[in-house]
């Protein structure tokens, strides 16, 4: 008898990419619970993004910006202008990097649209 080789590479590829929207997910989260100035911690993430503490807690770049962020909230920042921190200089240059993320797929979005857009124009004019 012959052992059947199985072929694993499509589960692979689909974990992989779960994986990344998930990553994606929390990334605009945390993003937007930032410009709202909501509390950011574990659990508050966790929640709002619809995935477990223990993934959080596993991706380690994801809960360094955690950490990051909330102990940044948790220091009260004053009214005061003080010089940016290599931290803080960080935290802006994610949510920077974010929020070009998503401008990127909004003009994708708003490209697919106006071509669906003018195609349905097309069908409308063939008609009458």
């Amino acid at each position: 008898m012959t052992k059947q080789l199985r072929n694993t590479d499509k589960i692979i590829q689909l974990a992989k990419e779960k994986s990344d929207r998930t990553r994606i997910k929390v990334d605009k989260v945390i993003s937007k619970m930032s410009i709202e100035g909501k509390t950011i911690n574990f659990n508050s993430v966790s929640i709002e993004a619809n995935v477990s503490k223990s993934w959080l807690y596993k991706e380690d770049d994801i809960r360094k910006r955690i950490e990051e962020l909330r102990n940044r909230k948790g220091k009260g920042q004053s009214t005061s202008k003080k010089p940016l921190t290599k931290k803080s200089l960080r935290s802006e240059e994610i949510l920077i990097k974010t929020l070009r993320a998503r401008i990127k797929e909004l003009e994708e979005e708003n490209v697919q649209l106006k071509g669906q857009v003018q195609k349905l124009y097309g069908e409308l004019y063939s008609k009458y």
